[in-house]
């Protein structure tokens, strides 16, 4: 960092080393180390605490100051693991979302982002276009769906990777990905190739992670996968119609109560069962909406609103019972 640290030079939406490094020593001393007077000295001192020195020699612009404060933190955190008293201090089961969020964006602002632009090389108007669903939306597919270190979780579509490795990071779970366009899907083995290394360096355990790039209506391990899923994400709100009906048909080989995440509904909420539909994959769908607000999308800063679709044959095996068809 330099003597005379200028904040106002650093491009606003790029990659801030400064500000990764102060939310690094955040995260550390809040789950990391298990030591009521570390957390006190570095976070819970307003006034002379390491991360109060930190955002005061930051908001100066003094570089000097910065590097003093980080030195001390490196002693204090030294001593910390010299005594045993590093690691994890939380369900290892159950990472927080603010220490998984912070592992995931240190991940894309070394693999993504020096080549972003590249994201953007796609045919406008087609099934092929970018968009990433932001951290705080993953999270509440987490919440709403109850993924759990015992889950499957699998991403058609998944882009760079992104959501594959929070959900893996965050709730221990296995996690797939399948992303069809070359440039994302390059991005997304090597940000899994990252993502290894840095939870090992965090000494965090995460579910097994897989990305891989293919056609999801076509490949073998998407069919392999199918059967065992618990939670299913499809960002298909650029999707054409051909294509969201070819993957009604994969949803066909769903287990009984998984639940299908996406951005456009695969059925209408008013959907009745009647003798013309009740083989077709939509009878066996339940659906809910839910809104979503801004910063959850790449692609707008409106909200929208996306759709849970469980799979529940009840209806199916209630309306062929009561037509004396089974």
């Amino acid at each position: 960092m330099p003597k005379s640290y200028d904040r106002d030079a650093e491009p606003r939406d790029e990659y801030l080393p400064v500000n990764d490094l102060m939310s690094t020593i955040h995260a550390i001393a809040t789950y990391l180390v298990d030591s009521a007077e570390f957390k006190h000295q570095v976070c819970g001192d307003k006034e002379n605490g390491i991360m109060r020195r930190l955002e005061r020699s930051r908001n100066r612009r003094n570089g000097n100051d910065f590097v003093r404060a980080v030195g001390e933190f490196n002693a204090l955190l030294d001593a910390e693991r010299e005594a045993g008293r590093t690691g994890p201090c939380f369900d290892v089961n159950l990472i927080p979302s603010e220490l998984a969020i912070h592992v995931i964006e240190q991940i894309y602002n070394r693999v993504v982002a020096p080549t972003v632009g590249s994201l953007r090389q796609y045919k406008a108007f087609s099934n092929n276009v970018y968009g990433e669903i932001l951290p705080t939306l993953v999270n509440e597919f987490i919440d709403r769906t109850n993924i759990t270190h015992k889950s499957t979780f699998v991403d058609l579509g998944c882009g760079i990777g992104n959501v594959v490795l929070q959900v893996a990071a965050q709730t221990g779970c296995d996690a797939s990905g399948i992303e069809i366009m070359k440039v994302p899907a390059r991005f997304a083995k090597r940000q899994a190739r990252e993502f290894e290394h840095r939870m090992r360096l965090y000494k965090l355990r995460h579910g097994s992670v897989q990305v891989w790039r293919g056609d999801f209506c076509e490949s073998p391990s998407v069919q392999a996968l199918l059967p065992k899923a618990d939670v299913l994400l499809v960002n298909n709100y650029a999707f054409d119609s051909t294509l969201n009906q070819n993957l009604l048909q994969l949803f066909l080989d769903l287990k009984e109560g998984t639940k299908i995440i996406s951005l456009k509904p695969f059925v209408t909420p008013d959907h009745k069962i009647s003798a013309r539909n009740i083989y077709s994959p939509e009878s066996i769908l339940k659906i809910r909406r839910y809104p979503y607000w801004s910063q959850c999308v790449s692609w707008t800063d409106s909200g929208g609103e996306y759709f849970i679709q469980t799979v529940d044959r009840s209806r199916v095996k209630e309306f062929l019972t009561s037509r004396g068809m089974v």
